[in-house]
């Protein structure tokens, strides 16, 4: 019997989940729409329950497509753009995911091209310094939530957090 693979988009609008077989032939698919919530201008987070939730609902729904479900031998997590979740040393988040479009971290913006320049961490992480980059938000959440910031030990992309949540592993794509 042919193994099948699963593939799980994280996406801004939807989360996807494709069953597929070795030659890149979709046997099964299903989407979630993906909440978002917008609490003010320039603001918008995903709830780290809530992704989960909606991606183990999209999961369910390809899987349940599949004439023998434990055909699926493989599962890969992507997701778009610098959405992260702030986890704690249970495993736990401490504090919402800020959506990659959010633009509440300009103020970190402009301190980081102050402070340390922005090709000076163009040239360290191949990323243009933007409200969205990652670590505008990690100094974002030191100061506006201090007490989420301290019990954070590691930062998982939105991709990596699922796949965390489905292995019980913390690991990322250095892409």
């Amino acid at each position: 019997m042919q193994p099948l693979l699963l593939g799980i988009d994280i996406g801004t609008t939807n989360i996807k989940a494709i069953v597929f077989d070795p030659h890149g032939q979709i046997v099964a698919s299903a989407s979630v729409k993906t909440s978002t919530h917008y609490p003010r201008p320039n603001w918008a987070y995903y709830v780290p329950g809530e992704l989960w939730a909606q991606t183990v609902a999209a999961i369910k729904q390809a899987v349940s497509q599949v004439d023998n479900p434990a055909r699926i031998v493989s599962a890969a997590v992507a997701s778009g753009a610098e959405s992260a979740v702030p986890i704690d040393a249970h495993g736990q988040p401490t504090y919402d995911s800020i959506a990659w479009f959010d633009t509440r971290t300009e103020p970190q913006q402009r301190w980081l091209a102050e402070h340390i320049g922005a090709r000076r961490l163009f040239d360290v992480s191949g990323l243009s310094l933007q409200p969205i980059f990652g670590l505008c938000k990690v100094l974002w959440l030191r100061e506006h939530e201090p007490d989420a910031y301290k019990r954070s030990v590691m930062w998982l992309n939105i991709a990596d957090y699922i796949a965390f949540r489905l292995s019980g592993e913390a690991v990322t794509n250095y892409s």
